[in-house]
């Protein structure tokens, strides 16, 4: 906190601005005079005169992530939290231990690039639905994806792992951007770390499952 070498007097400051809000942390009474107070809010168009007035400006990063209610221009009907029941993967906590252990660093299988584990998930190579209970349990059914789009694209079939374990174009060609296509040709031709003689069986799979779901809604 600095002071200003000429300071504002309370007169410069227009009535309307001072009076804006009416509340305990404004500095202001509800007749413009100032509040004998230690600290006080300063916001809204009282902030913004302030700071242009002396010849500053609010940096995004010094924003309020959230706005006030009051400053909000459109919302949708909200009735509340829903009450819901749910299935946990008894285990998914095993399986992601077992890719990552206690590491804060990890590499996505398929883009290979080195992430925060917090960026990567425990990708089921084999649709986790066609599977067996004793299937649940092996270690060579998952590998690491990454949130940075590879888990949705080979979840969603944009991207498939060939049987000698390059990444190739998956059966799913449709809605298609240019973004997309983007994203997918940056895979296509590399190598899947997690491909090996145990693991091909689950992407051979996955193939076949995301070439039949593509013929069955069209979408080749």
């Amino acid at each position: 906190m600095e002071e200003l070498d000429i300071p504002i007097g309370l007169e410069a400051i227009p009535i309307e601005l001072r009076t804006e809000r009416d509340q305990t942390s404004w500095p202001f009474s509800n007749k413009g005079a100032v509040k004998q107070v230690y600290l006080a809010e300063v916001a809204g168009d009282l902030e913004q005169w302030l700071l242009t007035e002396v010849g500053l400006r609010v940096d995004a990063a010094q924003l309020p992530s959230w706005p006030d209610d009051s400053d909000l221009s459109s919302s949708i009907d909200y009735r509340g939290d829903r009450q819901i029941i749910a299935h946990a993967r008894g285990e998914q906590t095993r399986l992601r231990r077992h890719l990552f252990g206690e590491e804060m660093l990890s590499t996505c299988a398929l883009c290979g690039r080195g992430l925060p584990v917090a960026l990567l998930v425990t990708a089921h190579i084999k649709r986790r639905a066609s599977t067996s209970a004793a299937e649940r349990s092996r270690t060579d059914l998952v590998m690491s994806a990454c949130r940075l789009g590879c888990d949705s694209l080979f979840e969603l079939g944009y991207v498939v792992v060939t049987r000698d374990g390059t990444i190739g174009r998956g059966p799913r060609r449709a809605p298609m951007t240019d973004g997309l296509q983007s994203a997918v040709e940056a895979l296509e031709g590399k190598k899947c770390s997690a491909w090996n003689a145990s693991t091909e069986r689950y992407f051979a799979h996955h193939r076949l499952w995301q070439k039949q779901e593509a013929l069955r809604f069209q979408v080749d």
